[in-house]
């Protein structure tokens, strides 16, 4: 086993290698009686084939589902007895389960983590019952006119490619999904090189690391070499621009106007961070002011983004009235291309600077952030900065970065995805 200490002398935050390949990274915080824990895995939906669509978050599903020691009430009610909670995610390169409990309770919740990560039965009979449980979360996300939006965007900006595909895969997916398959897929992904265990809160690093050990110590020792086969190798998409209309008979017109933006570990990331903050991140921002605080022609819009290892999208959202919507719509076009011609004023991003800044530390005092932060940074090989150092970067974006960055935003393919009872918006150029 190797261990180093990450961030330089005299941080807490550690990470070890276990001979199976598992990594384990985590930070002391001094004081604190909790500790959120969890165990992320380097496979997500862009890694499924076409075939085995939907069997990520499906997979997910029937982990809580029962192991050979505990039934799926025992894991329920151990978590239930801890008080803090847990729950689990899919996104579209990692699946995550985690738990935040007391110091005292970690030993058993790490145990019972990796119980259900390593030992899950994945019972046939489970499998079917909790088909129809993901057949109805899939009808609830249907019955969203804002989830039906976000996945036509990526389904239009990104066709025929998996990070074009929703996380829960199709209705028509999971009706036809083999229990077969899910078994391979756990087989092949749920092993040591692609496992992550990252803690943030009040227990020593050397004390995770032994109970991750005594957990896992079943496991073959894969030398830390990445596993091969079953897996698809990520390709980066291409980005389709043009507009799509899904019409709905709600009383609002949900709009999406986006582009492509940065990978996860790209360098103008924390340019980014002011960009997104300045157009689009709060009420004092240049698109909330505009179409909100002087027409008062929307409740919400905002910028979003999203990264992926090798690729990221930018945009703008805004919920409308229909009849408002290609107002709103050209607005948003007008205030992009606005940042991306004229350098803002010192002052406009030094107050930008100063609200990431805060967010940034008020942020980090919460042990889930840190322990999301330590995940997704080993998960995408991103150096890990310390709070000081990343408000460093930001204190040192420049006007002008932020302009050369809007324009390179502004210059490249857009794409407009609305949903709402009006199918006739264009994007204007």
């Amino acid at each position: 086993m190797t261990t180093e200490q990450l961030l330089g002398e005299g941080s807490s935050v550690y990470r070890s290698v276990l001979p199976s390949g598992i990594r384990v990274i985590s930070e002391t915080m001094p004081g604190l009686e909790s500790e959120t824990v969890g165990i992320w895995v380097d496979s997500g939906s862009r890694d499924e084939a076409p075939e085995a669509a939907g069997s990520t978050h499906f997979l997910e599903h029937m982990l809580f589902k029962g192991t050979p020691g505990r039934s799926a009430r025992q894991i329920a009610e151990a978590f239930d007895r801890t008080g803090g909670g847990s729950n689990a995610v899919t996104a579209k390169e990692y699946t995550c389960y985690f738990s935040r409990c007391l110091v005292d309770d970690v030993p058993e919740i790490t145990a019972l983590l990796w119980d259900m990560v390593l030992t899950s039965t994945i019972d046939a009979a489970e499998f079917e019952r909790e088909r129809g449980v993901i057949l109805e979360e899939l009808a609830m996300s249907a019955d969203d006119p804002a989830e039906v939006l976000y996945d036509a965007f990526d389904e239009h900006v990104y066709p025929d490619h998996p990070l074009g595909r929703p996380v829960g895969a199709r209705k028509e997916q999971i009706r036809a999904l083999p229990h077969r398959t899910l078994l391979d897929h756990y087989a092949h992904d749920y092993v040591g090189p692609r496992l992550v265990f990252a803690a943030a809160g009040g227990a020593a690093h050397e004390r995770l690391v032994e109970l991750v050990a005594r957990a896992t110590a079943t496991l073959p020792d894969l030398g830390g070499g990445a596993p091969t086969g079953l897996r698809p190798v990520r390709t980066a998409p291409d980005f389709t621009a043009g507009v799509r209309s899904v019409v709905r008979e709600t009383e609002q017109q949900g709009i999406i106007l986006g582009m492509p933006g940065l990978p996860e570990a790209h360098d103008d990331r924390f340019v980014m961070t002011v960009l997104y903050s300045l157009l689009g991140g709060g009420m004092s921002s240049r698109l909330f002011q505009e179409i909100r605080e002087d027409r008062g022609l929307a409740y919400s819009v905002h910028c979003i983004a999203s990264t992926h290892a090798d690729s990221g999208q930018f945009g703008i959202y805004a919920g409308t009235s229909p009849a408002a919507a290609q107002e709103v719509v050209d607005l948003s076009v007008a205030e992009l291309e606005r940042l991306a011609s004229e350098v803002p004023s010192e002052a406009e991003v030094e107050a930008i600077v100063s609200q990431v800044a805060g967010s940034t530390v008020l942020g980090l005092e919460s042990s889930a952030a840190r322990m999301n932060r330590l995940a997704r940074a080993e998960l995408y090989g991103r150096e890990l900065q310390s709070p000081s150092d990343l408000i460093d970067r930001v204190r040192a974006v420049t006007p002008e970065q932020v302009t050369a960055l809007a324009h390179r935003l502004a210059a490249g393919p857009r794409a407009l995805v609305t949903c709402g009872p009006n199918p006739d918006l264009t994007l204007r150029t």
